[in-house]
């Protein structure tokens, strides 16, 4: 694909002290080159695979044009074209003449030009032996760059580092493309945000976390309503001016645009208030106490042997899946049932057999979604034995008599994804391995700590689990920076130190995305 003889000055091999070189000589260069801008390698997040810089680049200060021939190509690359504007003030243009010449070339490599550009590609051998779904393959010459994939998902990928390796060039009047050969691809299979939308939270909050986690090669987003989302269905499940299906289709959107998985979710056992415990608000039986007996005594988890509350349980389902248009997940929750641990003042809602009911009410939700095509995530917690001397720690509930939760684990489908969440232990925890163990897919789930989210990820990687779900709860704009981390780690193989990027780095990547006048990507979906 390129021509010449180039000399290589790095490997695949991250060099931190590249950056912190370039750091000590600041002073010096901003005394003695005031003029000329220092074209450094640019600092790549996540790391990618295997990369190779090169002395060649490309400049970008003529008018120039991507070129992709497919819908597919095409979406991804006016993602491209608009954020090469906003970030970068360079204009180009998209072409959808198969065999044009490009300053960009995206292709799909089950297209016959993708096939063409993969033969004489200088990285092929590396692709095949290494690429999956979600990989890509991107070289940089001074003539132009491709951008090869298997999947529209790697596109966009390869896409989120291109743009990363836009730079000054050394006159400091244009810009220009840093010369690379990558291969690219993930370490966990599914990479997950999981956010909250409360009465209180503003939009624009929701989509800087999507587009940041875009940005870090996430794969899916999970929204969680909390009384906020207006249901025509049963409208007493949400507070008066709570969002619109309208209001939220965008945001949606938005992520179908950046080739993310988009996972409503509902909490469906525990959390029946439809709010937090500490506002001691309940959405429905503050303003309809005659509804009272869809709740255990203390309002906080569904009454399990009331058959009521499979009609709004499954009309809030179906709402919520036509709104994701039928996404391929759906998050039941089910977390702190805080009635199973003794809260619960009356015992109608256990029934004569609690363990018949808790199991019943388990396998009546699967069914719903398995006839839908649907997998279905289900957090961890209540199927934990609390007295455990080594899993029953870190989580405020778990399984306790008379419902023994943590029995009905044998009798559940094993294709439910356990979401293994704590938010504090730094050393091994052995709850992922458990139920990865017991034979469940499983994702880890860390919050707003560092290290944290370190430990959680080790245990991922070392056990080649199902991946990561990060969690924001009510410190979205607090947990940025661990969302930014975290992406970074899924991505990266075993043993992938995150102390050798910067904490400005994260900063400065947040800084990108500014809650005001944030960019609207879903507009790529169509021409």
């Amino acid at each position: 694909m390129t021509s010449g003889v180039r000399t290589l000055r790095s490997t695949s091999v991250f060099k931190p002290q590249t950056v912190y070189r370039l750091l000590a000589i600041a002073p010096f260069l901003l005394v003695c080159m005031p003029v000329v801008s220092l074209s450094a390698e640019p600092l790549l997040t996540p790391v990618p695979r295997h990369l190779t810089w090169t002395d060649e680049k490309l400049p970008l200060s003529a008018p120039r044009t991507v070129v992709a021939v497919t819908e597919e190509e095409q979406q991804v690359a006016r993602v491209l074209r608009d954020e090469m504007l906003r970030l970068h003030g360079v204009r180009v243009s998209v072409q959808e003449q198969a065999g044009a010449r490009g300053t960009v070339v995206l292709a799909l490599t089950s297209t016959p030009a993708g096939k063409l550009w993969l033969a004489k590609a200088d990285g092929r051998s590396l692709w095949e032996a290494n690429h999956n779904e979600e990989a890509y393959l991107l070289e940089v010459s001074d003539s132009e760059a491709v951008l090869l994939a298997d999947s529209p998902r790697g596109l966009l990928y390869g896409v989120q580092t291109l743009l990363q390796l836009v730079r000054a060039d050394r006159s400091g009047q244009g810009m220009e493309v840093a010369g690379a050969r990558i291969v690219d691809y993930p370490q966990l299979s599914f990479r997950g945000i999981h956010i909250c939308v409360f009465p209180n939270t503003e939009l624009a909050a929701v989509r800087q976390a999507i587009l940041l986690a875009a940005r870090f090669k996430y794969n899916a987003v999970v929204i969680e309503f909390w009384s906020s989302l207006q249901s025509a269905k049963r409208p007493e499940t949400a507070y008066g001016g709570a969002y619109t299906p309208d209001q939220i289709r965008p945001l949606i959107e938005l992520g179908r645009a950046l080739h993310m998985e988009m996972i409503p979710m509902l909490n469906s056992w525990g959390h029946a208030s439809g709010m937090r415990s500490r506002s001691s608000e309940h959405v429905v039986l503050d303003r309809f106490p005659g509804m009272k007996g869809l709740y255990e005594a203390n309002g906080w988890s569904f009454c399990l042997t009331n058959p009521a509350i499979y009609d709004q349980l499954f009309d809030r389902y179906d709402e919520l899946m036509e709104l994701f248009d039928h996404p391929k997940y759906f998050h039941l929750g089910m977390d702190e049932a805080w009635g199973h641990r003794g809260l619960m003042e009356n015992r109608e809602c256990r029934g004569s057999d609690p363990m018949k009911t808790l199991t019943h009410h388990l396998n009546k939700l699967y069914q719903h979604f398995a006839k839908r095509n649907v997998k279905v995530f289900m957090w961890h917690d209540m199927f934990i034995q609390r007295d455990h001397p080594t899993l029953g720690r870190l989580s405020p509930a778990n399984s306790i008599p008379p419902f023994n939760s943590h029995l009905a684990l044998d009798s559940l489908p094993k294709d439910i994804i356990i979401a293994a969440w704590n938010y504090a232990e730094i050393e091994e925890w052995p709850v992922p391995g458990y139920f990865h163990d017991k034979g469940y897919p499983v994702v880890v789930c860390p919050w707003k700590t560092k290290l944290n989210a370190v430990s959680l990820l080790n245990t991922a990687k070392n056990l080649n689990l199902l991946g990561v779900m990060e969690t924001t709860w009510d410190s979205l704009d607090v947990s940025l920076p661990t969302v930014a981390e975290t992406g970074v780690l899924a991505w990266t193989e075993p043993g992938f130190e995150l102390r050798h990027v910067p904490f400005d780095h994260w900063l400065g990547a947040i800084r990108q995305f500014p809650i005001r006048d944030l960019p609207k990507l879903e507009t790529t979906l169509g021409r």
